[in-house]
C-alpha cells in the first residue's frame, strides 16, 4: 500500500503522428502517465511549452488536469520542470520526445539539476516503502530488475506492458490549467547538424540454397564465396557478365 503522501509527477510532450506527422499525445509520455495512474490515484500531470490541443489528449487517457508550464519560443524547459517538481517523490516521463528536442537527454538533466536518481528503459515500477522497484528493458529480449531510492525520476520504454484507455468523457471533464509565465534561459546551442536521412543501397545477395550443417561449415570454415573476375572484353561484355549473375541467381526477373 502506497502511502498517502506520496507525490507523483508525469511530463508529458506534444507528439507527432508517425504517418501524418499531425500533433497528438506522445506514446511515451501516454505509457509514462499511465503508469504513474496505476501508482496513485491522484498524479501532477505537467507540460512545458504551449497549451496546444494535442494536451487534450492526455485528459482522455486518464489525467483529471494538465498544468502547462508556458514558455516562449526556444527556451530550455528544464530550469521551469525543475522548479516546479521540486519536492515530489517520483517524477515519470516517456523516455524519449516524438518531436522538437527529441534527444531523450530530459530525465538525466533533470535528474542532474534535482540531484536525483534516475532509471531509463523502465517497463515495470513497483513501490516498495521508500523505494521503487523496476523491471528494466535490456536489449535481446533480457530484463533486469533494479531498485532505486525515492526520490527518483524513471522514463519509461516505448516496450512497457501497459494498455491504456482513451475515454472521451474523461477528456470533456478534464481541463488544462496555465502557471504563471516564467523566464526560461535559451537552449543551449546545438554541436549536432540536422540533415535528410539518406537510405543505404542494399546490398543484393543470392539466395542460400545450402542445408543448415552446410551454412554451420561455411559460418566456422574459411572459404570461396565464388564469383568471377572479369578483366577482359569491352564494357558491354563484362555488363553481360554482370547481367547473367544476377539472372542466375534470381536477383532480379527480366
Amino acid at each position: 500500500m502506497m502511502p498517502p503522501q506520496l507525490k507523483i509527477a508525469a511530463l508529458v510532450s506534444v507528439g507527432r503522428n508517425p504517418a501524418s506527422g499531425a500533433p497528438r499525445a506522445a506514446r511515451n509520455d501516454v505509457l509514462a502517465l499511465d503508469a504513474a495512474l496505476a501508482l496513485a490515484p491522484e498524479v501532477s500531470v505537467l507540460h512545458a511549452g504551449d497549451a496546444a490541443p494535442a494536451l487534450y489528449d492526455y485528459l482522455a487517457y486518464g489525467a483529471a488536469n494538465v498544468e502547462v508550464l508556458p514558455l516562449p519560443a526556444g527556451a530550455d524547459a528544464l530550469a521551469p520542470l525543475a522548479a516546479r517538481v521540486a519536492g515530489y517523490d517520483l517524477i515519470l516521463c516517456g523516455q524519449r520526445a516524438e518531436a522538437g528536442q527529441g534527444s531523450g537527454t530530459l530525465p538525466y538533466r533533470l535528474a542532474k539539476a534535482l540531484n536525483m536518481p534516475v532509471v531509463s528503459a523502465a517497463l515495470e515500477i513497483t513501490l516498495l516503502g521508500d523505494e521503487a522497484e523496476i523491471v528494466q528493458f535490456l536489449p535481446k529480449g533480457q530484463r533486469r530488475v533494479v531498485r532505486v531510492s525515492l526520490p527518483a525520476v524513471i522514463a519509461l520504454h516505448p516496450l512497457a506492458p501497459r494498455a491504456p484507455r482513451y475515454v472521451y468523457a474523461s477528456l470533456r471533464a478534464g481541463r488544462l490549467l496555465s502557471a504563471p509565465a516564467l523566464v526560461a534561459a535559451p537552449l543551449p546551442a546545438s554541436p549536432w547538424q540536422s540533415e535528410p536521412a539518406v537510405k543505404k543501397p542494399q546490398r543484393l545477395k543470392p539466395l542460400e540454397t545450402r542445408q543448415g550443417h552446410a551454412r554451420l561449415l561455411g559460418a566456422i570454415a574459411t572459404e570461396s564465396k565464388g564469383g568471377a573476375l572479369v578483366r577482359e572484353g569491352s564494357a558491354a561484355e563484362k555488363a553481360r557478365a554482370i547481367l547473367d549473375y544476377l539472372r542466375t541467381n534470381r536477383l532480379i526477373e527480366f
